[in-house]
């Protein structure tokens, strides 16, 4: 009888466990992608400013749930695959694009990691000592994600 209290005390603080840590909905890692988007491209990785047009910003596709579309106020936002993003740049020339994920938490608090990073073409002779990125931290609050203070930067 002791072991089956025991299976029971842990099969309980399992559930408990995956309640309270349950993954993000593809809708809540959509609303955090275009809030680490819109928080990038306003400035909170300064060298977006490097890119051709700051108001077209390229996405690579990882970590984002299937057919996700990501808007973001007064920019157009593409996703493509890392196959894609290395075409393009062999083809028309090195170009920075954003990354987005691991995406991690659960109803009431998220972690998202945003980079921004060179896709380099095969002709290109440039090494490039820009781009950037952080870890932003989210908390729901009345509903909404809200980004908490940035504490974690990087730069190359």
């Amino acid at each position: 009888m002791g072991l089956w209290m025991c299976a029971a005390v842990v099969a309980v603080g399992t559930l408990r466990t995956g309640t309270a840590f349950a993954e993000l909905s593809a809708a809540d890692k959509q609303t955090l992608a275009e809030l680490a988007l819109q928080w990038a491209a306003d400035g909170g990785i300064p060298d977006v400013k490097l890119q051709h047009d700051p108001s077209k910003l390229v996405v690579v596709n990882l970590n984002l749930p299937p057919n996700t579309v990501l808007r973001v106020p007064n920019r157009t936002v593409s996703l493509k695959s890392p196959m894609r993003i290395q075409a393009e740049a062999d083809m028309v020339g090195d170009l920075l694009y954003f990354r987005l994920g691991p995406f991690t938490g659960d109803k009431d608090r998220a972690t998202v990691a945003i980079a921004l990073l060179w896709a380099i073409g095969v002709r290109s002779k440039t090494t490039y000592l820009s781009g950037g990125g952080s870890t932003l931290q989210f908390q729901q609050r009345d509903g909404k994600w809200t980004l908490l203070p940035v504490n974690e930067r990087w730069t190359s």
